[in-house]
């Protein structure tokens, strides 16, 4: 947590005039009046003009049923985007869970071996469809909190000391990361370890315990699932003991799994078992709502204020992590997901931050703000936040009605995702063992 600059200095400069005079508490007071009357005109305009810019990017459309300004064009203040890069600020921690908080832990193990670039591409582009079949989720009224790992095995550039196995991103809320960390993987060789990787993960991740916590493994590759030094009776043993549910995604023809022990392996772990074809490019068919979607997923990143070490990075990879969806046509379901509870970035953004309880307004050092900010006292800094949260909130709902027109378009015309994609069996998964642990999930 970030703390105060406690040196308790007046840095304000004076003029020669001042010099040798002694000030009482009334000048130091009119001064302070003084600064603060030149600095809130600032602070209004930033208000105003970022208000205006990012509603308007909003109203527009559903008034006129025209096309909005091109959405990068609707950041109000570039200078707001994150702190300078200079310096160093206290990095942030993310609180974890109070006891008895629901929370949805989803480890995936991908081979990245070097026939799988088809997987690995389904997980690039279908990962903002999984996440989006959370959303509505909740356990006895509350909202749980999802978490995604990633891990890859069968990768001879990994070390066989490792077993070809790789933590590629431990348990997060934040999904922009998991995005960035599957755009970054590449196949190579392999041995495919697929029981060591579920017991590397088993051993390495932070899997929460009590009422309230689905626990989640899937395991996806397409060779013999006994592989490797660790006995898959073991692997999967040890995982529901602990109450983790194992599924197995094999990808090869349906039945192919069942003959290399991929099907036996869910079975015994409690999990489902599932063949897909990974090498079959999932797309989303075309609605009469995707412009929209588009526009405004990107309108409103502009409501984001990077804070913090992490600030600048944070800003970058939200607009990286943009592009990569476009590249694999998935920008619409993750434009769709920024209006989600499950999109959530306290480390990097002071909105969320705020929301989450990550930062304290009282007490942020000023280096952790961006320089447009730094003026601002805690009541000052309160009401711009306040003004990013409604600006995101009017978006958001936008977009919420926009998701479910679209949800009801692609029922008349498309029907339901086909269970032969990697994001068609992780949905079809976690809806029935969320429902058998309690969960009640939203129904398209």
């Amino acid at each position: 947590m970030a703390t105060p600059d406690d040196d308790g200095h007046d840095d304000g400069h004076h003029d020669g005039n001042d010099r040798g005079q002694d000030h009482g508490p009334h000048d130091v007071a009119r001064r302070q009046r003084s600064r603060r009357r030149r600095d809130s005109p600032a602070l209004e305009t930033v208000l105003l003009a970022s208000t205006a810019c990012l509603l308007a990017a909003v109203a527009w459309p559903i008034a006129t049923g025209s096309r909005a300004r091109d959405p990068e064009n609707i950041v109000a203040d570039p200078q707001l985007a994150a702190p300078n890069s200079g310096g160093s600020v206290p990095a942030m921690q993310l609180p974890t869970p109070s006891q008895g908080a629901p929370t949805i832990q989803i480890a995936l193990l991908l081979d990245t071996s070097s026939s799988m670039d088809g997987l690995i591409d389904q997980a690039r582009s279908r990962l903002w469809s999984v996440v989006n079949a959370l959303d509505g989720a909740t356990f006895h009224g509350a909202t749980p909190r999802l978490e995604v790992a990633i891990y890859e095995y069968g990768n001879d550039g990994i070390a066989f000391a490792n077993g070809h196995i790789r933590q590629v991103v431990g348990f997060t809320p934040e999904l922009d990361r998991v995005s960035q960390a599957l755009f970054a993987l590449s196949t190579n060789g392999g041995s495919e370890f697929a029981p060591q990787a579920i017991t590397r993960s088993l051993d390495e991740l932070a899997w929460r315990d009590g009422e309230g916590v689905l626990r989640m493994v899937y395991v996806a590759g397409n060779e013999e699932f006994q592989q490797g030094p660790v006995a898959w009776t073991d692997a999967v043993d040890r995982a529901r003991a602990r109450g983790v549910v194992v599924n197995s995604i094999y990808c090869g023809p349906d039945g192919a799994g069942d003959d290399v022990g991929w099907a036996q392996a869910a079975t015994r772990a409690g999990g489902r078992h599932f063949n897909i074809d990974h090498n079959t490019r999932a797309v989303d068919p075309p609605t009469p709502y995707d412009d929209e979607i588009g526009r405004l997923g990107v309108a409103i990143n502009g409501t984001y204020v990077g804070y913090g070490n992490e600030g600048a990075l944070g800003v970058m990879n939200q607009s990286e992590q943009d592009s990569n969806s476009v590249a694999v046509g998935s920008a619409v379901v993750r434009g769709l997901s920024k209006s989600m509870s499950n999109y959530r970035n306290p480390s990097w953004d002071l909105v969320d931050g705020v929301a989450e309880g990550v930062v304290d307004l009282q007490t942020i050092v000023p280096d952790a703000l961006p320089e447009a900010l730094r003026g601002l006292d805690a009541a000052e800094l309160a009401a711009f936040v306040a003004s990013r949260r409604a600006e995101r909130a009017a978006i958001a709902a936008r977009l919420t009605e926009l998701r479910e027109q679209r949800d009801g378009f692609l029922r008349q015309h498309a029907g339901e995702t086909p269970s032969n994609s990697l994001d068609g069996a992780m949905i079809e998964g976690m809806a029935a063992q969320a429902e058998a642990a309690g969960f009640t999930m939203r129904h398209s």
